[in-house]
């Protein structure tokens, strides 16, 4: 798809669709930013690139909804599991990514959510 259009309301997303948006795009009109893969940091910097106006293409191998995207909470996050598993070092990493990005690089895109977390058999009262 080129920067400038946009798809029709509800236009299906497929093959057929892809193909013709990918030949719109080769041999079109410059664009600003190319973004190579939609994971969250992807699709995020896409996203981030289009608020400040600027064109942007954005391929992926795959649909967006693929793989692990289609799973994730879409969340910028990455801590918790590291400090399950005693990964200090990386959880405090982490953490002042998410805060740049919260407070400096994607104000805009980034905040903070509450969570609630159930307490199972598997896990103890010191871990929750």
């Amino acid at each position: 798809m080129s920067p400038t259009s946009r798809p029709a309301a509800g236009a299906s997303l497929s093959a057929a669709r892809r193909s013709r948006e990918v030949a719109d795009t080769v041999g079109g009109p410059v664009v600003d930013v190319l973004v190579v893969g939609l994971g969250a940091t992807g699709a995020g910097a896409a996203l981030d690139a289009a608020a400040r106006g600027l064109g942007v293409v954005a391929v992926d191998a795959h649909d967006l909804a693929f793989g692990t995207s289609r799973w994730s909470s879409k969340l910028i996050h990455g801590g918790l599991r590291y400090l399950a598993s005693g990964q200090l070092d990386v959880a405090h990493e982490s953490a002042v990514e998410r805060g740049v990005l919260m407070e400096r690089t994607a104000p805009h895109l980034v905040r903070a959510q509450p969570f609630v977390l159930p307490l199972t058999p598997l896990v103890s009262r010191g871990q929750g």
